[in-house]
Protein backbone atom coordinates (compact mmCIF):
# COMPACT_ATOMS: atom_id res chain seq x y z
CA UNK A 1 0.00 0.00 0.00
CA UNK A 2 1.48 3.72 -0.65
CA UNK A 3 2.81 5.36 2.46
CA UNK A 4 4.90 8.18 3.02
CA UNK A 5 7.62 5.81 2.78
CA UNK A 6 7.65 5.92 -0.87
CA UNK A 7 10.59 7.25 -2.79
CA UNK A 8 10.39 9.62 -5.10
CA UNK A 9 10.24 6.49 -7.98
CA UNK A 10 7.24 5.21 -5.91
CA UNK A 11 8.87 2.02 -4.73
CA UNK A 12 9.11 1.76 -0.86
CA UNK A 13 12.72 1.59 0.62
CA UNK A 14 13.52 -1.99 2.47
CA UNK A 15 13.05 -1.00 6.07
CA UNK A 16 11.40 1.53 8.20
CA UNK A 17 13.15 2.28 11.88
CA UNK A 18 12.37 4.21 14.78
CA UNK A 19 14.16 4.23 18.14
CA UNK A 20 12.87 5.30 21.59
CA UNK A 21 14.71 5.75 25.42
CA UNK A 22 13.32 6.19 28.35
CA UNK A 23 15.42 6.88 32.10
CA UNK A 24 14.38 4.03 34.31
CA UNK A 25 16.58 4.89 37.16
CA UNK A 26 15.28 5.03 40.45
CA UNK A 27 15.05 8.10 43.10
CA UNK A 28 17.82 7.77 44.80
CA UNK A 29 16.37 8.84 48.03
CA UNK A 30 14.24 5.79 47.85
CA UNK A 31 15.39 2.78 49.90
CA UNK A 32 15.53 0.17 47.31
CA UNK A 33 16.90 -3.28 47.77
CA UNK A 34 18.92 -3.81 44.65
CA UNK A 35 18.95 -7.25 43.08
CA UNK A 36 21.77 -10.17 41.74
CA UNK A 37 24.22 -10.97 44.74
CA UNK A 38 22.96 -12.56 47.37
CA UNK A 39 26.25 -10.95 49.63
CA UNK A 40 24.64 -7.46 49.31
CA UNK A 41 23.04 -6.35 52.45
CA UNK A 42 21.28 -2.64 53.15
CA UNK A 43 19.35 -0.32 50.79
CA UNK A 44 21.18 1.12 47.81
CA UNK A 45 23.85 3.80 48.71
CA UNK A 46 22.66 5.65 45.48
CA UNK A 47 23.10 5.78 41.48
CA UNK A 48 26.87 5.26 39.50
CA UNK A 49 25.03 5.52 36.40
CA UNK A 50 21.75 5.79 35.08
CA UNK A 51 19.90 3.09 33.57
CA UNK A 52 17.63 2.82 30.56
CA UNK A 53 14.97 1.32 28.55
CA UNK A 54 15.29 1.14 24.61
CA UNK A 55 13.50 0.26 21.72
CA UNK A 56 14.15 -0.08 18.10
CA UNK A 57 10.75 -0.93 15.73
CA UNK A 58 11.46 -2.18 12.28
CA UNK A 59 8.77 -2.26 9.47
CA UNK A 60 9.60 -4.47 6.31
CA UNK A 61 8.12 -3.63 3.18
CA UNK A 62 5.07 -5.22 4.03
CA UNK A 63 4.33 -3.49 7.02
CA UNK A 64 5.30 -6.59 9.36
CA UNK A 65 6.89 -5.08 12.22
CA UNK A 66 9.26 -6.07 15.07
CA UNK A 67 10.02 -4.11 18.43
CA UNK A 68 13.70 -4.97 19.78
CA UNK A 69 12.67 -4.15 23.67
CA UNK A 70 15.78 -3.28 25.73
CA UNK A 71 15.81 -2.63 29.74
CA UNK A 72 18.84 -2.33 32.54
CA UNK A 73 17.56 -4.51 35.11
CA UNK A 74 18.06 -7.85 35.56
CA UNK A 75 15.39 -10.27 33.94
CA UNK A 76 12.57 -10.08 32.27
CA UNK A 77 9.42 -11.91 34.26
CA UNK A 78 6.89 -13.88 32.35
CA UNK A 79 3.99 -11.58 34.14
CA UNK A 80 5.55 -8.83 32.34
CA UNK A 81 5.70 -10.86 29.03
CA UNK A 82 2.20 -11.44 29.35
CA UNK A 83 1.34 -7.54 30.10
CA UNK A 84 3.62 -6.49 27.15
CA UNK A 85 2.05 -8.71 24.37
CA UNK A 86 -1.78 -7.80 25.87
CA UNK A 87 -0.82 -4.22 25.86
CA UNK A 88 1.21 -4.23 22.44
CA UNK A 89 -2.06 -6.16 20.64
CA UNK A 90 -4.47 -3.57 22.08
CA UNK A 91 -2.62 -0.54 21.53
CA UNK A 92 -0.87 -1.28 18.31
CA UNK A 93 -1.98 -4.33 16.67
CA UNK A 94 1.48 -6.29 17.50
CA UNK A 95 1.55 -9.68 17.75
CA UNK A 96 3.53 -11.59 20.33
CA UNK A 97 6.90 -13.12 18.32
CA UNK A 98 7.04 -9.28 17.40
CA UNK A 99 8.29 -8.19 20.42
CA UNK A 100 11.88 -9.43 21.06
CA UNK A 101 12.40 -8.31 24.51
CA UNK A 102 16.34 -8.33 26.44
CA UNK A 103 17.25 -7.12 29.57
CA UNK A 104 20.50 -6.57 29.90
CA UNK A 105 21.25 -8.81 33.34
CA UNK A 106 22.82 -5.88 35.34
CA UNK A 107 23.25 -7.18 38.77
CA UNK A 108 22.63 -3.11 39.79
CA UNK A 109 19.24 -2.41 39.79
CA UNK A 110 16.07 -2.63 42.25
CA UNK A 111 14.04 -5.24 42.67
CA UNK A 112 11.19 -5.32 40.81
CA UNK A 113 10.03 -8.73 41.20
CA UNK A 114 6.24 -8.33 42.46
CA UNK A 115 5.66 -11.92 43.50
CA UNK A 116 5.18 -12.20 46.96
CA UNK A 117 8.95 -14.65 47.46
CA UNK A 118 10.79 -12.04 45.64
CA UNK A 119 14.01 -13.08 43.82
CA UNK A 120 16.19 -13.50 46.44
CA UNK A 121 15.64 -14.54 50.43
CA UNK A 122 13.70 -12.31 52.80
CA UNK A 123 15.00 -9.24 53.38
CA UNK A 124 12.12 -6.74 54.63
CA UNK A 125 10.58 -5.45 51.40
CA UNK A 126 8.93 -3.24 50.92
CA UNK A 127 6.20 -4.35 49.00
CA UNK A 128 4.78 -1.08 48.13
CA UNK A 129 8.05 -0.12 47.02
CA UNK A 130 8.70 -3.14 44.79
CA UNK A 131 5.32 -2.47 43.06
CA UNK A 132 6.04 1.57 42.45
CA UNK A 133 9.08 0.78 41.33
CA UNK A 134 7.76 -2.13 38.90
CA UNK A 135 4.82 -0.20 37.65
CA UNK A 136 7.19 2.59 36.63
CA UNK A 137 9.07 0.67 34.56
CA UNK A 138 6.13 -1.16 32.97
CA UNK A 139 5.21 1.96 31.78
CA UNK A 140 8.14 3.14 30.76
CA UNK A 141 8.65 0.20 28.30
CA UNK A 142 4.95 0.61 27.05
CA UNK A 143 6.33 3.96 26.33
CA UNK A 144 9.49 3.50 24.48
CA UNK A 145 7.60 0.70 22.45
CA UNK A 146 4.83 3.55 21.60
CA UNK A 147 7.63 5.89 20.83
CA UNK A 148 9.67 3.58 18.24
CA UNK A 149 6.77 3.11 16.39
CA UNK A 150 5.70 6.56 15.92
CA UNK A 151 9.25 7.27 14.97
CA UNK A 152 9.74 5.16 12.26
CA UNK A 153 11.31 6.41 8.96
CA UNK A 154 13.08 4.70 5.66
CA UNK A 155 16.57 2.71 6.49
CA UNK A 156 18.53 0.38 5.62
CA UNK A 157 20.09 -2.51 7.45
CA UNK A 158 23.49 -3.68 7.46
CA UNK A 159 25.35 -6.15 9.81
CA UNK A 160 28.92 -6.28 11.02
CA UNK A 161 30.63 -8.46 12.66
CA UNK A 162 33.85 -9.04 15.11
CA UNK A 163 34.91 -10.65 18.09
CA UNK A 164 35.83 -9.65 21.88
CA UNK A 165 38.04 -11.24 24.82
CA UNK A 166 36.34 -9.83 27.68
CA UNK A 167 34.79 -12.82 28.56
CA UNK A 168 35.97 -16.18 30.43
CA UNK A 169 34.32 -19.37 31.76
CA UNK A 170 33.58 -18.87 35.59
CA UNK A 171 33.54 -22.88 35.92
CA UNK A 172 36.89 -24.32 37.22
CA UNK A 173 37.04 -27.97 38.28
CA UNK A 174 39.00 -28.86 41.04
CA UNK A 175 39.36 -32.11 42.95
CA UNK A 176 36.63 -31.13 45.22
CA UNK A 177 34.19 -29.60 42.32
CA UNK A 178 33.46 -27.06 40.55
CA UNK A 179 34.64 -23.32 41.40
CA UNK A 180 33.65 -20.02 41.16
CA UNK A 181 36.69 -19.14 38.95
CA UNK A 182 38.25 -18.27 35.75
CA UNK A 183 39.09 -20.96 33.19
CA UNK A 184 40.87 -20.12 30.12
CA UNK A 185 40.20 -23.38 28.02
CA UNK A 186 36.67 -23.09 29.57
CA UNK A 187 33.74 -22.93 26.37
CA UNK A 188 32.80 -19.46 25.44
CA UNK A 189 31.47 -17.53 22.62
CA UNK A 190 33.62 -14.50 21.84
CA UNK A 191 30.99 -13.24 18.69
CA UNK A 192 30.47 -9.65 18.31
CA UNK A 193 27.38 -9.18 15.73
CA UNK A 194 26.07 -6.23 15.06
CA UNK A 195 23.08 -4.90 13.43
CA UNK A 196 22.81 -1.41 12.41
CA UNK A 197 20.09 1.01 10.90
CA UNK A 198 21.37 4.16 8.68
CA UNK A 199 18.80 6.37 7.38
CA UNK A 200 18.42 7.55 3.81
CA UNK A 201 21.05 10.42 4.30
CA UNK A 202 23.91 7.82 5.87
CA UNK A 203 23.35 8.68 9.59
CA UNK A 204 23.28 5.78 12.03
CA UNK A 205 20.08 5.67 13.59
CA UNK A 206 20.06 2.42 15.80
CA UNK A 207 23.28 0.36 16.45
CA UNK A 208 22.43 -3.15 17.63
CA UNK A 209 25.38 -5.34 19.14
CA UNK A 210 25.50 -8.64 21.37
CA UNK A 211 28.06 -10.25 23.72
CA UNK A 212 27.91 -13.48 25.90
CA UNK A 213 29.05 -12.04 29.47
CA UNK A 214 27.65 -11.58 32.40
CA UNK A 215 27.46 -8.07 33.83
CA UNK A 216 28.54 -8.61 37.17
CA UNK A 217 32.18 -6.82 37.09
CA UNK A 218 31.79 -4.14 39.40
CA UNK A 219 30.92 -6.99 42.16
CA UNK A 220 28.62 -6.41 44.89
CA UNK A 221 28.64 -2.19 45.47
CA UNK A 222 25.24 -1.38 46.38
CA UNK A 223 24.55 1.33 44.13
CA UNK A 224 22.70 1.79 40.86
CA UNK A 225 24.61 0.66 37.66
CA UNK A 226 24.28 -0.27 34.02
CA UNK A 227 27.73 -2.39 34.41
CA UNK A 228 29.87 -2.61 31.59
CA UNK A 229 27.03 -2.63 28.96
CA UNK A 230 25.35 0.47 30.44
CA UNK A 231 28.61 2.37 29.89
CA UNK A 232 28.88 1.07 26.06
CA UNK A 233 25.50 1.72 25.05
CA UNK A 234 26.53 5.42 26.34
CA UNK A 235 29.78 5.21 24.99
CA UNK A 236 28.37 4.29 21.49
CA UNK A 237 25.78 7.07 21.94
CA UNK A 238 28.88 9.37 22.53
CA UNK A 239 30.61 8.34 19.25
CA UNK A 240 26.81 8.59 17.23
CA UNK A 241 25.26 11.09 18.60
CA UNK A 242 21.99 10.27 16.28
CA UNK A 243 21.89 6.42 17.31
CA UNK A 244 19.67 4.40 19.83
CA UNK A 245 22.75 1.45 21.06
CA UNK A 246 20.82 -1.45 22.48
CA UNK A 247 23.18 -4.51 24.02
CA UNK A 248 21.57 -7.68 23.43
CA UNK A 249 23.20 -10.58 26.03
CA UNK A 250 23.90 -13.55 24.72
CA UNK A 251 24.85 -17.05 25.95
CA UNK A 252 25.89 -15.93 29.31
CA UNK A 253 25.37 -18.05 32.08
CA UNK A 254 28.58 -19.47 32.57
CA UNK A 255 30.94 -16.59 31.52
CA UNK A 256 31.83 -13.37 33.25
CA UNK A 257 34.14 -10.46 32.59
CA UNK A 258 37.89 -10.84 34.10
CA UNK A 259 39.49 -8.92 35.59
CA UNK A 260 36.48 -7.59 37.68
CA UNK A 261 36.23 -5.92 40.87
CA UNK A 262 36.57 -2.29 40.71
CA UNK A 263 35.05 0.46 39.10
CA UNK A 264 37.48 1.36 36.19
CA UNK A 265 37.54 -2.03 35.02
CA UNK A 266 34.38 -1.87 34.48
CA UNK A 267 34.62 1.21 32.43
CA UNK A 268 37.94 -0.38 30.59
CA UNK A 269 35.29 -3.19 29.46
CA UNK A 270 32.61 -1.26 28.17
CA UNK A 271 35.65 0.66 26.11
CA UNK A 272 36.91 -2.51 24.86
CA UNK A 273 33.13 -3.71 23.74
CA UNK A 274 32.35 -0.63 22.49
CA UNK A 275 35.76 -0.35 20.38
CA UNK A 276 34.84 -4.04 19.40
CA UNK A 277 31.69 -2.87 17.96
CA UNK A 278 33.47 0.19 15.76
CA UNK A 279 35.76 -2.23 14.92
CA UNK A 280 33.07 -4.54 13.57
CA UNK A 281 31.64 -1.45 11.55
CA UNK A 282 34.68 -0.90 10.04
CA UNK A 283 34.74 -4.34 8.18
CA UNK A 284 32.45 -4.76 4.86
CA UNK A 285 29.38 -4.35 5.61
CA UNK A 286 26.47 -7.11 4.75
CA UNK A 287 22.99 -5.95 3.70
CA UNK A 288 20.33 -7.03 5.49
CA UNK A 289 17.07 -7.46 3.38
CA UNK A 290 13.26 -8.85 3.98
CA UNK A 291 11.06 -10.12 4.33
CA UNK A 292 11.02 -9.81 8.25
CA UNK A 293 9.71 -13.89 9.25
CA UNK A 294 8.87 -14.40 12.97
CA UNK A 295 8.55 -17.58 14.85
CA UNK A 296 8.25 -18.68 18.50
CA UNK A 297 7.20 -21.79 19.61
CA UNK A 298 7.87 -23.72 22.88
CA UNK A 299 8.97 -27.09 24.21
CA UNK A 300 8.68 -29.03 27.59
CA UNK A 301 11.54 -29.31 29.65
CA UNK A 302 11.63 -31.95 31.99
CA UNK A 303 12.46 -31.92 35.84
CA UNK A 304 13.76 -34.75 38.04
CA UNK A 305 13.53 -35.44 41.39
CA UNK A 306 15.18 -38.44 43.50
CA UNK A 307 12.96 -41.33 44.03
CA UNK A 308 11.32 -41.75 46.85
CA UNK A 309 11.00 -44.23 49.60
CA UNK A 310 7.64 -45.28 48.27
CA UNK A 311 8.86 -45.58 44.75
CA UNK A 312 11.68 -47.24 45.72
CA UNK A 313 10.02 -49.99 47.31
CA UNK A 314 7.31 -50.31 44.55
CA UNK A 315 10.28 -50.47 41.50
CA UNK A 316 12.91 -52.84 43.47
CA UNK A 317 15.55 -49.63 43.55
CA UNK A 318 18.24 -49.49 46.17
CA UNK A 319 18.24 -46.46 48.48
CA UNK A 320 20.19 -43.40 46.87
CA UNK A 321 19.92 -44.43 43.46
CA UNK A 322 17.66 -42.99 41.16
CA UNK A 323 16.05 -40.43 39.84
CA UNK A 324 12.47 -39.85 38.07
CA UNK A 325 10.64 -37.08 35.77
CA UNK A 326 8.15 -35.48 38.19
CA UNK A 327 7.54 -32.35 36.32
CA UNK A 328 7.70 -30.35 32.84
CA UNK A 329 8.53 -26.62 32.54
CA UNK A 330 7.27 -24.76 28.98
CA UNK A 331 10.56 -23.27 27.76
CA UNK A 332 9.77 -20.46 24.79
CA UNK A 333 11.73 -19.96 22.10
CA UNK A 334 11.64 -17.25 19.37
CA UNK A 335 13.18 -16.95 15.89
CA UNK A 336 14.10 -13.61 13.60
CA UNK A 337 14.42 -13.82 10.37
CA UNK A 338 16.15 -10.90 7.65
CA UNK A 339 15.36 -12.78 4.28
CA UNK A 340 18.20 -14.95 4.20
CA UNK A 341 20.92 -12.33 4.88
CA UNK A 342 20.23 -12.73 8.98
CA UNK A 343 18.64 -15.30 11.59
CA UNK A 344 18.26 -14.40 15.27
CA UNK A 345 17.77 -16.91 17.59
CA UNK A 346 16.28 -15.62 21.30
CA UNK A 347 16.68 -18.14 24.44
CA UNK A 348 15.10 -17.78 27.59
CA UNK A 349 16.75 -18.03 30.65
CA UNK A 350 19.92 -17.80 31.94
CA UNK A 351 21.48 -19.89 29.09
CA UNK A 352 25.41 -20.95 29.07
CA UNK A 353 27.61 -20.79 26.14
CA UNK A 354 27.51 -24.26 24.85
CA UNK A 355 24.34 -23.60 23.52
CA UNK A 356 25.45 -20.82 21.48
CA UNK A 357 28.71 -23.09 20.33
CA UNK A 358 26.79 -26.02 19.25
CA UNK A 359 24.04 -23.92 17.10
CA UNK A 360 26.57 -22.34 15.18
CA UNK A 361 28.17 -25.59 14.86
CA UNK A 362 24.58 -26.83 13.28
CA UNK A 363 23.39 -24.01 11.16
CA UNK A 364 25.42 -21.54 8.64
CA UNK A 365 25.92 -18.08 9.49
CA UNK A 366 25.48 -15.57 10.09
CA UNK A 367 23.58 -16.65 12.81
CA UNK A 368 22.96 -14.32 16.34
CA UNK A 369 21.89 -16.36 19.43
CA UNK A 370 20.28 -14.40 22.19
CA UNK A 371 19.20 -15.53 25.61
CA UNK A 372 17.58 -14.48 28.87
CA UNK A 373 14.33 -13.70 27.24
CA UNK A 374 10.95 -14.72 28.41
CA UNK A 375 11.57 -16.51 31.95
CA UNK A 376 14.56 -17.08 34.49
CA UNK A 377 16.93 -19.16 35.86
CA UNK A 378 19.75 -20.58 34.61
CA UNK A 379 19.45 -23.66 31.92
CA UNK A 380 22.49 -26.38 31.66
CA UNK A 381 23.97 -28.86 29.31
CA UNK A 382 24.36 -32.37 29.68
CA UNK A 383 27.79 -31.87 30.89
CA UNK A 384 27.47 -28.97 33.46
CA UNK A 385 24.30 -31.72 34.99
CA UNK A 386 27.33 -34.08 35.15
CA UNK A 387 29.77 -32.18 36.81
CA UNK A 388 27.65 -29.84 38.95
CA UNK A 389 28.39 -26.48 40.36
CA UNK A 390 26.60 -23.58 40.31
CA UNK A 391 25.15 -23.41 36.86
CA UNK A 392 23.92 -27.20 37.24
CA UNK A 393 21.43 -25.79 40.11
CA UNK A 394 17.37 -25.12 39.54
CA UNK A 395 15.26 -25.83 41.97
CA UNK A 396 11.67 -27.04 41.07
CA UNK A 397 10.96 -28.19 44.87
CA UNK A 398 13.65 -30.46 45.08
CA UNK A 399 14.42 -31.23 41.36
CA UNK A 400 16.77 -30.54 38.59
CA UNK A 401 16.26 -29.99 35.28
CA UNK A 402 16.85 -33.35 33.29
CA UNK A 403 19.65 -34.27 30.73
CA UNK A 404 17.17 -34.22 28.16
CA UNK A 405 17.59 -30.34 28.61
CA UNK A 406 20.55 -29.27 26.48
CA UNK A 407 18.82 -31.51 23.32
CA UNK A 408 15.71 -30.08 23.59
CA UNK A 409 16.16 -26.58 23.87
CA UNK A 410 18.48 -27.21 21.29
CA UNK A 411 16.44 -29.52 18.40
CA UNK A 412 13.24 -26.74 18.61
CA UNK A 413 15.57 -23.48 18.28
CA UNK A 414 17.15 -25.52 15.31
CA UNK A 415 13.69 -26.14 13.75
CA UNK A 416 12.26 -22.44 14.52
CA UNK A 417 15.59 -21.05 12.68
CA UNK A 418 14.86 -23.21 10.04
CA UNK A 419 11.37 -21.67 9.73
CA UNK A 420 12.24 -17.99 9.17
CA UNK A 421 15.04 -18.87 6.68
CA UNK A 422 18.26 -20.37 8.21
CA UNK A 423 20.21 -22.99 6.63
CA UNK A 424 21.74 -26.14 8.11
CA UNK A 425 25.86 -26.31 7.82
CA UNK A 426 25.19 -29.63 6.16
CA UNK A 427 22.46 -28.62 4.09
Amino acid sequence: MATDRESDDGTAPEWAVGTATADITPDPEDPHHLIGFSAREGAMDGVESTIHARAIALEDRTGRRLVVLSFELLFLFETQREFLERECAERWDLEPESLFVVPSHTHYGPDYDVHREGLQEEYGRDEELVADYRESVDQALLEVIGGALEDLEPASLSYNYAQCAIALSRRRPREDGISFDPRPDGPVDHDLPVLTAETEDGTAKAILFGYACHPTAGMAHNEVSGDWPGYAMDLLEESYPEATAVFVIGCAGDQKAYPQGTRDLVKGHARTVATAVERALVTESRPVRGPLKLAAGETALEIESPIDGDERENRDVPDGVGKTVTDHRPYPIQAIGFGTDLTILSLSGEVVADFAVRLKESLAAPLWVAAYANNTGYLPTKRILAEGGYESWQSFEDGLYAPTTEERILTKATALAERVGARRRDA
